[in-house]
């Protein structure tokens, strides 16, 4: 869960893991210290960060109690950030960067400053900071990949009991009530986490206009179905709602900070109908994909270079993948469906890329035989008779 904080007043050697040759990109797979932060490196110009969906409590870390710490985590977060990463390269041929912190929040928290978010644990100290280290490096690639139309997502989960997408742009719930002359004059200009958007976009929207206009994130959000504040629809939270205006890594890590170039905000997730299963997710994923895409031809002057969105009508809408279990332990039968028609073909790559299970999908449906595998993470393709890759998913077997 996110927070909000009123920022007005107030690397080390790292190990390289998987290399998966898809499409266009033979993605690096970077951890940090044991493991416990991750970095998926990218070459779309989108940057994503979970920091509190890790799982992992490891008792050389005592829980943080330090400055009475929050230590809610945010469910199924990470597994949203992965079907976000699977329909980007679906629908691109390209990955998003995407920077994981595994640590639960009662050991590590990267959304507060490094005395609140480690509690003075030497181990914790360093998953923190590989962690803001990996977003560094991720937006200093882009950047200079995309001539610096970049953009960044800290992703969460929220509960509160509106089941609607929180978008913050460090703007606070009241000053979102304020009137569009107000958010449009320079001191909110630059409160925002999306000031260098606002001052130089390639159509001449407002500030407001990128807040909640028709083309703003929330708007093409909620046109697809997922209720969003701020947009036309929701121009404002309202007071007293508990809203998520953004927190210490979207202030750290976006314009709002001095010398850094990104815009970006902090996205809080309802659970129902988006985190709660893996249907939801997948369906989410494709909506927000389409949603940045479209966001982002028309708010900057980009160009893709060997990556190739679609539009937002041309992304496949009619198919889905879904893993189950996942992870799962070897031994155990894992069965996947695949919504949509049409023969196609699996294939299961280990951390070597190296194909260890393939076989047909019939009626839709097919399992894979886990026996004698060993455990790690693998990597599920499933391509139409051609070769043409229809998805992708992650198996954890443990």
């Amino acid at each position: 869960m996110g927070f909000s904080l009123n920022f007005r007043h107030c690397i080390l050697l790292l190990s390289v893991g998987l290399f998966f040759n898809e499409g266009l990109f033979a993605q690096t797979i970077v951890y940090g210290s044991n493991n416990y932060v991750e970095y998926q490196v990218g070459n779309l110009p989108v940057v994503i960060a979970v920091s509190h969906g890790g799982n992992l409590e490891p008792t050389s870390i005592p829980d943080r109690t330090c400055n009475n710490a929050v230590l809610v985590s945010d469910a199924f977060t990470i597994e949203t950030a992965l079907e976000i990463k699977n329909k980007f390269f679906l629908s691109t041929g390209c990955y998003p960067h995407l920077i994981i912190s595994h640590l639960k929040r009662n050991k590590m928290d990267p959304n507060r400053n490094i005395a609140e978010g480690a509690c003075g644990n030497l181990s914790a100290e360093t998953a923190y900071n590989e962690f803001h280290s990996f977003i560094t490096q991720a937006r200093n690639t882009a950047n200079a990949q995309y001539n610096f139309n970049t953009f960044f997502v800290d992703l969460h989960g929220h509960g509160n009991p509106m089941q609607r997408i929180e978008l913050g742009y460090l703007i606070y719930d009241d000053e979102l009530e304020l009137s569009d002359a107000v958010l449009n004059s320079t001191p909110y200009i630059n409160y925002s986490s999306i000031k260098n958007l606002a001052l130089n976009n390639q159509n001449n929207f407002s500030h407001v206009q990128i807040l909640r206009g028709p083309m703003a994130l929330g708007t093409l959000l909620g046109e697809r179905n997922y209720p969003s504040v701020p947009s036309m629809a929701i121009p404002f939270p309202g007071t007293n709602t508990n809203y998520f205006s953004g927190g210490y890594i979207t202030a750290n890590h976006t314009c709002f900070s001095g010398g850094v170039t990104i815009n970006g905000l902090q996205m809080e997730l309802n659970y129902s109908g988006i985190r709660d299963n893996a249907v939801h997710r997948i369906s989410f994923a494709s909506a927000f994909c389409e949603s940045l895409i479209d966001y982002m031809n028309v708010h900057f002057n980009i160009v893709w270079n060997a990556c190739n969105p679609m539009k937002s009508d041309g992304i496949e809408k009619e198919k889905s993948l879904s893993v189950y279990p996942n992870p799962a332990y070897i031994g155990e039968q894992v069965l996947f469906n695949i919504s949509g028609n049409g023969q196609s073909l699996f294939s299961l790559f280990n951390s070597l890329g190296i194909c260890v299970r393939n076989g047909e999908i019939t009626n839709t449906a097919a399992a894979i035989e886990t026996q004698n595998l060993p455990p790690g993470l693998y990597l599920l393709k499933v391509n139409n008779p051609k070769g043409i890759p229809l998805f992708s998913s992650y198996l954890v077997l443990r």
